[in-house]
């Protein structure tokens, strides 16, 4: 009977590889494109991350174990960032004192992401006290010898009961504090919550807030590679100072001399100005169609790409704040995929567009009345060589 059984398994697990029902890699948002564009630059040098293995991370989760949630969640992280140098570290704090030799899983050393999954998946069980406040000042010590800006990013159901020798909130806080006058601009904290703990999204906003510069997500807003390329990049990454841009723009005229004919001849310095002002595109409310006005714009985009078949564009879509950020996650997405897929049909190889979402997390304009709306309802174009 027990022979049939595991037969009958691997024909149903056989069924669904064939099927296609079968789970597929994570496959998450490339984000060199906008590094290589210049539209992104690295924020961050180092980074340590917290990794909640305490009892309460045994507790289900829309069916699954936190601490299997928690981890999921670390290592599509690490498969999102992009190619930068980062010096990088993983400590685990539950089920001892948090602060022994061995709970530095990984680092603080140069980032290898093999290596570093290999350290997630290494952690086996939730058991134990929640020693955060002691995990925070060891893990302050490892960012310590090592310059520029470091990011400390705690994974923890940040679950603490009254009465009761576990978390400690009120030393977790006072201990951000204390990093955050040794290490003033150069950390920033970020929580990410796994589940909805009673107090704990309180306790994860509190901390980071407390660092001045970091801030709150629940993992549930990670869980799509877009969601996560987004927390990757507020993380990791920002804006090109647009100081620089500017300067670039004024300086391309000069770049651009008359033959002859009186044709225009743009040298290559000229040409990646041209590329950094490729117009955006815009939506109605709550759709991903292209507009006749935008299909015009499009076309003219869609003839410089092919005479200038060195470049690629990474699309990205976005939406004005009113919705979910899950929901206008998946709109930015269908905006941008919309925009490749017309480009697509003008003729430009699929193989030159990447897209990927930023939902409302970027608006062109933070007003909050309709012109500002329209504005941010867009597709913007980033390209690189």
């Amino acid at each position: 009977m027990r022979k049939f059984s595991v037969v009958v398994f691997m024909l149903c697990l056989a069924a669904l590889v064939l099927s296609g029902c079968a789970p597929k890699l994570y496959q998450p948002v490339d984000l060199n494109p906008a590094i290589k564009s210049g539209k992104l630059v690295q924020k961050a040098n180092n980074f340590n991350l917290l990794f909640d293995r305490s009892a309460s991370m045994d507790e289900l989760v829309a069916g699954l174990k936190r601490i299997d949630v928690a981890k999921t969640t670390t290592t599509q992280m690490v498969q999102t960032i992009p190619d930068i140098k980062l010096n990088a570290g993983l400590r685990q704090f539950g089920g001892s004192s948090g602060d022994r030799p061995e709970d530095l899983l990984f680092g603080m050393a140069p980032l290898n992401k093999d290596g570093y999954n290999k350290a997630v998946e290494g952690i086996r069980c939730a058991y134990g006290i929640t020693p955060l406040d002691k995990t925070v000042l060891a893990a302050g010590e490892d960012l310590k010898p090592f310059p520029g800006k470091s990011a400390m990013i705690i994974v923890s159901d940040f679950e603490h009961l009254k009465n009761v020798d576990d978390l400690n909130p009120e030393a977790a806080l006072a201990n951000v504090a204390k990093l955050k006058r040794e290490f003033g601009d150069n950390l920033c904290v970020y929580t990410v919550q796994v589940g909805a703990a009673k107090g704990g999204k309180e306790l994860a906003e509190a901390m980071a807030k407390a660092s001045g510069c970091g801030f709150a997500v629940n993992a549930a807003e990670l869980a799509t590679p877009q969601g996560m390329a987004s927390f990757v990049e507020r993380v990791f990454l920002e804006p090109a100072p647009v100081a620089a841009e500017k300067k670039a723009e004024a300086a391309a005229p000069a770049a651009v001399a008359p033959s002859r004919e009186g044709a225009v001849k743009a040298p290559a310095a000229a040409r990646a100005a041209v590329a950094s002002t490729l117009k955006n595109v815009y939506f109605d409310f709550d759709k991903s169609n292209i507009r006749p006005k935008e299909r015009e714009i499009l076309k003219e985009h869609a003839a410089w790409l092919m005479q200038n078949k060195d470049y690629k564009v990474l699309i990205s879509g976005h939406c004005d704040e009113r919705g979910t950020t899950e929901y206008n996650l998946a709109l930015g997405e269908r905006r941008a995929a919309e925009t490749k897929k017309f480009l697509v049909s003008l003729g430009v190889e699929e193989s030159r567009i990447d897209t990927i979402s930023f939902g409302k997390e970027r608006p062109a304009d933070p007003g909050h009345s309709e012109e500002a709306w329209a504005k941010n309802r867009r597709a913007e174009f980033d390209l690189s060589k």
